[in-house]
C-alpha cells in the first residue's frame, strides 16, 4: 500500500527578529500573519499561538491537495499532531490567572482547552470538520516525524482514508523561558507545517495527483551521541523505503546544542549518504517541535518542483539527546506508480 503526500502547507519564521523580554535579543518569529484575517475572529479568539499557526497550515495543504471535505468523506479524514507539551504559554496563562484574577470563578473556562496536549488537533479537527482518528504524538523534536508515523499506521490500518499531519512551534514569553532552561544554546523559532497524506489509491481515485510518496518513516532508541547509532537507523529506513543510498538528493538534520550528538549525526550521516545535510538554523532557528516538519515541507517542495522519480530520495533526520531517533525518507511519483493504472493493465 502506497502513502502519498497530495498537499503542503508551511508557515516559516521570517528571520532573526528583536525580540523584547526573552532570554535571547532576537528570535526565528513570525511576521505579518494576521491570524484574524485568515482564520476569522471566532477561531482565533481564544487559540493559543501553536494552534493558530497550525490551523493556517492546515487549510494551505488543504487548498494545496484541493481537498474538500464534505460529509461523505469527513470521516474518513482524520488528524495526527505532533508537539512537545501542547502551548506553554496555554498552561502558563491559564494557571496565572488562578492567582491573578478573582473569586469565585478565577479563571476564563474558554481558555482551559489550552492546557491540554490535544488542543490543536482538536482545533483542527473542529475548524475543517475532520471527524477521522485524532491523535496528538508528544515527542519533542521528533514530533513531526512521530505524528507522520502515527498517521501511518492509521492509514495501513485503515482507520483512515486520510490524515492531516504535522506539528508546530511557537515563540512566546513563557515557551522562550521555557527553552532557554532546557536548551540554552539554540536561538528559538517557531513555525508550523502540516501535510495531506493518504493512500495512492483514494488519492487518485478523487482525482488528486501525488506529489511525493512516503517511503518509509521510523523510530529508535539509542546512543545518539554515537555515530554508528545513526548510521544503522538511516541505512534501516532507506532498506524499507527500498532506496539506494546513492539515489538520496537532500538530506535535513536538526542542530540539537549537544556538540557530541550534532557531530554524531554529521559523522553518521556521511557514512551512509553521499551528500551533505542541511541543517536550516539560518533560515528556521530551532523549531523544535516543529522543525523536522518544516523540513519535510521543504523535501516534499523538492520533490514536486524538481520532478523526482520514485527511485530519487529525501532524508529528514530528527535527535534527541536524551536518547531517540527518528528517520523519515521521501521519494517522488511519477504516473506509473498509479496503482490504479496498474490494477487495469493487470485485469
Amino acid at each position: 500500500m502506497s502513502l502519498v503526500f497530495t498537499g503542503a502547507g508551511a508557515v516559516r519564521p521570517t528571520g532573526p527578529t528583536p525580540v523584547p523580554d526573552l532570554p535571547w535579543p532576537t528570535a526565528h518569529v513570525v511576521e505579518g500573519l494576521d491570524f484574524a484575517a485568515v482564520l476569522g475572529r471566532k477561531t482565533v479568539r481564544f487559540n493559543n499561538r501553536t494552534t493558530n499557526l497550525a490551523l493556517v497550515a492546515c487549510g494551505e495543504a488543504l487548498a494545496d491537495a484541493g481537498l474538500e471535505v464534505t460529509d461523505d468523506i469527513r470521516d474518513t479524514v482524520g488528524v495526527s499532531f505532533g508537539t512537545t507539551c501542547g502551548s506553554v504559554t496555554g498552561a502558563v496563562e491559564f494557571g496565572w490567572d488562578s492567582f491573578d484574577r478573582t473569586r469565585p470563578h478565577m479563571v476564563n473556562p474558554a481558555t482551559m482547552p489550552n492546557t491540554v496536549l490535544n488542543t490543536t488537533a482538536g482545533a483542527m479537527a473542529i475548524k475543517y470538520g475532520l471527524k477521522g482518528a485524532n491523535s496528538t504524538v508528544v515527542a519533542g523534536p521528533l514530533a513531526g516525524l512521530g505524528a507522520l508515523r502515527n498517521a501511518a499506521v492509521m492509514l495501513h490500518a485503515v482507520h483512515a482514508d486520510t490524515m492531516l499531519v504535522g506539528a508546530a512551534e511557537e515563540v512566546t514569553g513563557p515557551g522562550a523561558w521555557f527553552a532557554h532552561a532546557t536548551r540554552p544554546d539554540s536561538l528559538p523559532g517557531e513555525g508550523a507545517a502540516v501535510f495531506v497524506l493518504e493512500r495512492a489509491d483514494v488519492a487518485i481515485e478523487a482525482g488528486r495527483r501525488p506529489l511525493a510518496r512516503l517511503g518509509a518513516v521510523r523510530s529508535h532508541t539509542g546512543d545518539v551521541r554515537r555515530p554508528d547509532t545513526v548510521c544503522d537507523a538511516v541505512a534501516e529506513t532507506l532498506d524499507a523505503a527500498g532506496i539506494e543510498p546513492e539515489r538520496v538528493r537532500w538530506v535535513a538534520m536538526r542542530v540539537t546544542g549537544d556538540s557530541v550528538v550534532d557531530a554524531a549525526q554529521r559523522v553518521g550521516l556521511g557514512a551512509v549518504l553521499p551528500i551533505e545535510p542541511e541543517d536550516g538554523i539560518e533560515e528556521l532557528g530551532d523549531c523544535y517541535a516543529g522543525h523536522a516538519a518544516l523540513q519535510l515541507a521543504e523535501l516534499v517542495t523538492r520533490a514536486r518542483t524538481e520532478g523526482w522519480s520514485r527511485d530519487d530520495a529525501g532524508v529528514v533526520v530528527a535527535a534527541d539527546p536524551d536518547g531517540a531517533l527518528a528517520v523519515a525518507v521521501v521519494t517522488g511519483w511519477s504516473d506509473d506508480d498509479n496503482p490504479l493504472s496498474r490494477h487495469e493493465e493487470n485485469r
